[in-house]
């Protein structure tokens, strides 16, 4: 087949943790890769955002980068809907793919009638419901606006919707009136060459203290209320007192603000000074992928307190780094963390509890082990080639 991912927002090759580049940058990154390998050809179709940037890029993987001019290269991302109409003809001016599989909303705004341009199969993975985003708004979050929700709810009755975790697609089943057997769920692999316990000998480089010798936790993600960095601001405060001051305890955060955050990442720091943490946590930018096997490996624990997520990527990275997660029980985090064998999924946002649970976790140095090895065996069973499969029968089934 030839195949079109697009991903008009951000690039796959955009850092993760900066900007607006987060783990759906990674699936599109793999799942081409893996599509490649398979003997497709594959072309991932993004917006310049740098003047200099080359029109035509062959990856590594063999995929095709191809980056469109639409509007000015330093466009807010709040104007990229109005871009759309002018993306979308230019991908309809490219040789005709059979599939084009639109990742996030305002993708889908610009793929669909490219697609019908094409005569092709029309896809959509929305990454972030919004709708389900708007149900568990974290505190001063902005929500997400009316005319991002319609959009989402024509998308997914106009194309065929891709989940990548039962939980997105029950959020896109209730939130937009989809039947459920209509929504293929695909979960996201792990790259288990990179993300292993071996990486974590690039640790200290990473953090910056060469010879540090402290029990970290690791918290990667763009900052942003979304993602609760302060709940594990709170429980660092908490799981430091349980094991006394004298316990070598920090805290790694490696994720940027975009601007619209700002504030909230002001905030972060102010609550690290006044919780006397300041020579406990860390603040790093976001991390290229060697860095970030590298900061999951050498952790002890890496904490994903977000509000909602629809997988959760870090966490299987974590895994499959041999490094167990603490997350909240609840939307995708259900499904990317197994309870009591990659990690723990707790009940609630109580800091007292996630304080808790840490100190028990470095407290019992023999079953943190066992639970590291299990968390690599978990994440072993992974891997892009099942869900590239996956993905290759629900297109040729839309094709036929």
């Amino acid at each position: 087949m030839r195949i079109a991912l697009v991903s008009l927002h951000t690039s796959p090759v955009h850092t993760p943790g900066s900007g607006d580049a987060g783990g759906m940058n990674v699936v599109v990154a793999e799942t081409a890769a893996a599509l490649v390998a398979l003997g497709h050809e594959v072309d991932i179709l993004t917006r310049r955002t740098h003047p200099a940037e080359a029109a035509l890029r062959r990856m590594d993987s063999g995929a095709l980068l191809r980056v469109i001019d639409a509007g000015e290269p330093d466009l807010a991302k709040a104007a990229l809907p109005s871009v759309a109409q002018e993306f979308g003809r230019a991908v309809a001016a490219l040789p005709r793919f059979d599939v084009v599989h639109a990742h996030y909303w305002l993708s889908g705004l610009a793929a669909a009638p490219a697609a019908a341009a094409h005569g092709a199969a029309l896809a959509i993975t929305l990454h972030t419901v919004g709708a389900q985003k708007n149900a568990r708004l974290a505190p001063g979050d902005t929500p997400e606006p009316e005319a991002r929700l319609r959009a989402e709810r024509e998308l997914v009755h106009r194309a065929i919707p891709i989940a990548v975790s039962s939980s997105e697609a029950a959020a896109i089943s209730a939130g937009y009136d989809v039947p459920r057997d209509r929504i293929a769920v695909i979960t996201p692999g792990v790259d288990t060459e990179r993300f292993r316990p071996e990486a974590a000998t690039g640790f200290a480089a990473t953090l910056g203290e060469p010879g540090a010798t402290r029990d970290w936790l690791a918290l990667l993600g763009r900052v942003q209320p979304l993602k609760g960095q302060d709940l594990a601001i709170r429980a660092l405060a908490e799981a430091r007192r349980l094991l006394g001051e004298a316990h070598p305890l920090g805290l790694v955060l490696a994720g940027e603000a975009t601007p619209e955050h700002a504030a909230y990442a002001r905030g972060l720091a102010n609550l690290v000074a006044e919780l006397d943490l300041v020579e406990h946590v860390r603040f790093l930018p976001g991390q290229a992928r060697a860095g970030a096997a590298a900061l999951l490996a050498g952790a002890r624990l890496t904490l994903m307190p977000s509000h909602s997520e629809t997988f959760g990527l870090v966490a299987l990275e974590s895994a499959a780094s041999g490094t167990p997660v603490l997350a909240p029980a609840h939307t995708g985090f259900r499904e990317s963390v197994a309870d009591g064998v990659s990690g723990r999924l707790l009940p609630d946002r109580d800091p007292v509890r996630w304080g808790a649970a840490i100190a028990e976790l470095l407290g019992d140095p023999s079953g943190l082990a066992h639970l590291s090895r299990s968390a690599r065996s978990h994440a072993l069973g992974h891997r892009w080639l099942d869900s590239a499969h996956a993905l290759l029968g629900r297109y040729a089934s839309a094709t036929r």
